[in-house]
């Protein structure tokens, strides 16, 4: 894993803050060339690298599927990883569709700077790192 975790933040986040907190934890996690994604790129995905293209979800209440869907096809169409990250938890059929993609699903915590996979292949990418 590469730079220290993202610290806390106490007083929570903003979507702009959550883009730029889960950027510092695809660092840290291996993707040491994660950008946040500006201009018209940002309409396709919130941060991007060399093998990954991720979104984030920092709203309350849980991940619905339609992210899910719009994750993987993105991925399939520019053959890089999808990654999903979520302030709040994941509904049981956005969970299965991620399972099903390939798409990992993370649960990030701004308050006490935690990040947890939240399906199979988060999981798996948690542990293992993004390198």
């Amino acid at each position: 894993m590469s730079e220290g975790a993202p610290l806390p933040i106490p007083m929570g986040v903003s979507g702009e803050q959550a883009i730029e907190l889960c950027r510092r934890w695809m660092i840290h996690l291996g993707a040491v060339d994660a950008v946040s994604a500006s201009g018209e790129v940002r309409r396709t995905c919130d941060i991007y690298s060399q093998r990954f293209v991720a979104w984030v979800d920092n709203h309350r209440g849980n991940l619905e599927p339609d992210l899910v869907d719009r994750a993987a096809q993105v991925s399939a169409s520019d053959g890089r990883q999808a990654l999903v990250f979520v302030r709040g938890g994941v509904l049981p059929e956005a969970q299965r569709r991620a399972d099903a993609y390939g798409v990992a699903l993370f649960c990030f915590i701004a308050m006490d700077g935690s990040l947890e996979g939240a399906n199979s292949v988060g999981f798996t990418l948690r542990a293992r790192g993004l390198a």
